[in-house]
């Protein structure tokens, strides 16, 4: 497994202290926290792409709300921040469809034809 650069090791530190939904930190509270931590973060948008590498290369179990970020504890927030990222990306899937002037279901099979080829 890759070693952690610093601006992960500190998002990390910083979830640790948000374990479970109802303990979420906001997001601007942890771009707040990594500015004053001098770990390398420039903007919210570089923070967003380090969690996302922090689930996908190193299986971190951090989960997103609309309110903030937190450790997932159990399966239910587990399903929860799932539900919550399928209802994110259908919300983007809907307004590529519309840019598209094609219908979402359209949309879909193209996009399951991308995924086997």
């Amino acid at each position: 497994m890759e070693t952690l650069n610093s601006l992960e090791a500190t998002i990390l530190r910083i979830l640790e202290d948000h374990r479970g939904k109802e303990d979420f930190i906001s997001r601007a509270d942890l771009v707040d926290q990594l500015r004053n931590a001098d770990c390398g973060m420039r903007n919210e948008r570089q923070t967003r792409r380090t969690i996302k590498h922090l689930v996908e290369r190193h299986s971190y179990w951090i989960g997103s709300c609309a309110k903030g970020d937190f450790m997932i504890q159990t399966d239910e927030e587990l399903l929860a921040a799932c539900k919550y990222y399928h209802g994110y990306a259908m919300s983007l899937l809907h307004v590529e469809a519309k840019l598209r002037k094609m219908s979402l279901p359209a949309l879909l099979g193209q996009l399951s034809l991308e995924f086997q080829g």
